[in-house]
């Protein structure tokens, strides 16, 4: 971040410089930040320490100030806005109008007071938005079964979760758990219970923190000249205002509508051919039911399918597909890593490093849980 105020301050001296000067000075700020961020996000996501996640997050919040005091510096916009794009391409002329456009967005040309507050919103939605993500990441829940309770999983994620001395088996929301208890599992209370505890990670706790994100969202807007934040935020997006969104939305389930409820239909009459009582399908049967008839109709078994995919050759098949798509070899190597898991590998090229990438395949206490790539560093 050092690195970044130095460049605003330099870009703010009074030096005159050309538009390529001033876009180049930028984009070394950018950079800069975005390394900052993706640091932080990182950690604050996968690191196994708590007092490492905890401080990465008080990283992000920096981060997010400076953006925030960046966005709202006149006499940074007035640099930018005395650019002369006649000359520039295409790509650098963009780049200027996204700039000035993000300038007007985090309020530059309102007054003190509101900008003042817009500072105030802007970083309370960074501790909020951190305590909603961290509240469901570590909010691991759980079930007990009997043994019998077991019955349709395979024998090796059996072996894999003994009983405790009362003889029951603890099933956690975790993914190793979740999805092979859900697709499997016989015990149709069992699965339901699970996939509701799975659904409740984060409540009642997150309820309050969400309804503050609204309400802080909505008066951002609002003070940016909006009608709410829909459409500020998709004044940016592709879908280009809040009411689109919705019209989106419901084009999108008047097409699947027809498809969605004769898939319903489907699974319904294979949960019904188990137990006719069964009127509705609920989320702790559809992963159950989807599996049955892969395998009734289809003649698709997972569990035989599974054999075939172990997880080392399912990464090294993976490297090997990409390798093969991006022309690029992977050399694993021995590297500084956060954790003992991770697998760390340069990306070659003709004989040249062109990067490196870091695996961290497998859950534990306090990590994102799901599938995610994060940046480490960028250089673009």
């Amino acid at each position: 971040m050092a690195r970044a105020r130095a460049t605003v301050a330099t870009l703010t001296d009074g030096t005159d410089r050309t538009a390529d000067e001033v876009i180049a000075l930028w984009n070394q700020c950018d950079v800069a930040v975005a390394n900052a961020s993706t640091h932080a996000e990182l950690f604050a996501a996968v690191h196994p320490e708590e007092r490492v996640r905890e401080r990465a997050e008080v990283a992000t919040q920096e981060v997010a100030a400076f953006l925030t005091e960046r966005g709202q510096d006149r006499a940074l916009y007035e640099v930018v806005a005395a650019v002369d794009t006649t000359g520039l391409d295409a790509q650098a002329t963009r780049l200027v109008e996204k700039v000035l456009r993000d300038f007007q967005r985090s309020g530059v040309d309102r007054d003190d007071a509101t900008r003042a507050r817009l500072t105030e919103i802007a970083e309370r939605m960074v501790v909020v938005g951190q305590e909603f993500s961290r509240t469901i990441r570590e909010d691991v829940r759980s079930i007990r079964v009997t043994a019998e309770q077991l019955a349709g999983l395979p024998q090796d994620w059996i072996e894999a979760h003994p009983a405790d001395e009362d003889g029951l088996v603890t099933v956690t929301t975790d993914y190793p758990d979740l999805i092979p208890y859900l697709s499997f599992a016989e015990d149709r209370g069992c699965r339901i219970a699970l996939a509701t505890a799975n659904g409740q990670r984060g409540w009642p706790a997150n309820d309050a923190v969400l309804a503050e994100l609204l309400q802080l969202r909505h008066e951002q807007a609002v003070l940016l000249g909006h009608d709410g934040w829909p459409d500020f935020d998709a004044e940016v997006k592709m879908i280009g205002t809040g009411a689109a969104i919705g019209e989106f939305i419901d084009r999108v389930a008047d097409l699947a509508s027809a498809s969605a409820e004769r898939d319903l239909a489907t699974l319904l009459a294979r949960a019904q051919a188990d137990d006719p009582a069964i009127t509705a399908i609920t989320s702790g049967d559809t992963a159950h039911y989807t599996e049955l008839i892969r395998r009734e109709q289809f003649d698709v078994d997972a569990q035989q399918v599974r054999t075939y995919f172990d997880f080392t050759r399912v990464r090294d098949g993976l490297l090997t597909v990409t390798g093969r798509l991006f022309d690029v070899s992977y050399e694993q190597v021995d590297a500084p890593a956060w954790h003992p898991d991770v697998t760390s590998y340069d990306v070659v090229r003709d004989g040249v490093r062109l990067g490196r990438i870091h695996l961290d395949l497998h859950p534990r206490d306090g990590k994102y849980k799901h599938a995610a790539q994060f940046d480490l560093v960028t250089g673009v």
